[in-house]
């Protein structure tokens, strides 16, 4: 009898073991989808909502003078968004979720409104903005695959 009590016992054990294991996991990720979610709000608020004031051949004039005021500012917004590229790159936020926020408007239109200030800035053969170059291209590639499914 004493046998049969330790395995109940064993059994009981290893399931809550595993029901543990699955809740921080499920938890973990939840997280995780909802601090993207925050990180990209901040974003929008802290940068995209500033880049939207401007066209995108403003801010190929303002590319033209990088001792500007608002050269500064731009290249401010943009190291914000390439700090938030740096999480995703690194899997601290969701590459899922920031597609579904930003597909379209973050590798569309943003993309090109800000590429003649990264280009400027990139323009001594190393690439300060590295990380939103990877972002661009894993979100294309991932627009590729979900046209073939």
């Amino acid at each position: 009898m004493e046998i049969f009590i330790s395995v109940v016992a064993l059994v009981i054990s290893v399931v809550s073991g595993a029901f543990s294991f699955y809740t921080f996991v499920w938890t973990a990720r939840r997280d995780r989808k909802q601090a993207t979610l925050d990180a990209y709000n901040q974003l929008q608020e802290q940068a995209f909502d500033y880049l939207n004031h401007f066209r995108h051949s403003d801010i190929a004039d303002i590319a033209q003078n990088p001792r500007s005021e608002a050269y500064k500012e731009l290249g401010g917004y943009i190291a914000r968004i390439e700090h938030f590229c740096v999480g995703v790159n690194q899997k601290i936020y969701d590459r899922n979720i920031v597609y579904e926020l930003g597909h379209g408007y973050f590798d569309g239109g943003v993309r090109h409104r800000i590429e003649p200030i990264i280009e400027r800035k990139n323009s001594l053969g190393i690439d300060f903005y590295e990380n939103i170059h990877k972002l661009y291209k894993w979100m294309d590639e991932e627009t590729e695959r979900r046209k073939r499914n």
